[in-house]
C-alpha cells in the first residue's frame, strides 16, 4: 500500500569474528619459531640528517618488530613507523620535520628512510593520484574531453 509505513525486523548484532589467542607458551629446543624469519640481518644503524633533526634509522629488527611495522603501515601511522625506526625522540622530530614537507617530498623521504630500514624493498607508502588528492592538478574526465569537442566541432 503506498504510503504505509514499512516495517523492518530489528537487525541483529553481528558476531565480531574471534582474534586468533596469543598464547605464552614455552618453546621446546626443536621447536621453530616461524615469526624469527623474519628477523632482520643485523646491520649496523643509518645516520641522517633532515633540515636539523639528526637520527639514527636502525637497520636490526626481531620478527615481531617487522609486524608491527606492516601493522603501523597498514594503519597508516607514520608517527609510529617512524619511532620504530629511529626511536621514541628522534621519531617524533622526524616526524614533525617530515610535516613540512609536501606529500610528493614526504612520500619520497619517507619511503627512503624505510628502505634504509630494511623492513621493505619497494615504496612503503605510494603517492595517491592527483584526482584523489583535490581539485589541483585534477584530471579531466575522458566525457568532459568528449563534450568540449563535440561542442567545438558544431559551433
Amino acid at each position: 500500500m503506498p504510503g504505509a509505513p514499512r516495517k523492518t525486523a530489528p537487525r541483529k548484532a553481528q558476531p565480531k569474528p574471534a582474534e586468533p589467542a596469543v598464547v605464552a607458551e614455552e618453546v621446546d629446543d626443536d621447536t621453530f619459531d616461524l615469526l624469527s624469519v623474519l628477523d632482520t640481518e643485523d646491520l649496523p644503524p643509518v645516520p641522517v640528517v633532515l633540515r636539523g633533526v639528526r637520527a639514527e634509522i636502525r637497520r636490526s629488527y626481531t620478527g615481531e618488530e617487522s609486524v608491527k611495522f606492516t601493522e603501523y603501515l597498514r594503519k597508516q601511522q607514520v608517527e609510529e613507523v617512524l619511532k620504530l625506526l629511529a626511536g621514541e625522540e628522534d621519531g617524533l622530530a622526524l616526524s614533525a620535520a617530515l610535516s613540512a614537507f609536501n606529500i610528493e617530498q614526504g612520500v619520497k623521504l619517507f619511503n627512503w628512510l624505510a628502505k634504509k630500514s630494511t623492513l621493505t624493498s619497494g615504496e612503503a607508502m605510494a603517492l595517491l593520484p592527483a584526482y584523489a588528492r583535490g581539485m589541483d592538478g585534477a584530471q579531466p574526465s575522458q566525457d568532459a574531453d568528449d563534450s568540449t569537442d563535440e561542442t567545438s566541432e558544431t559551433s
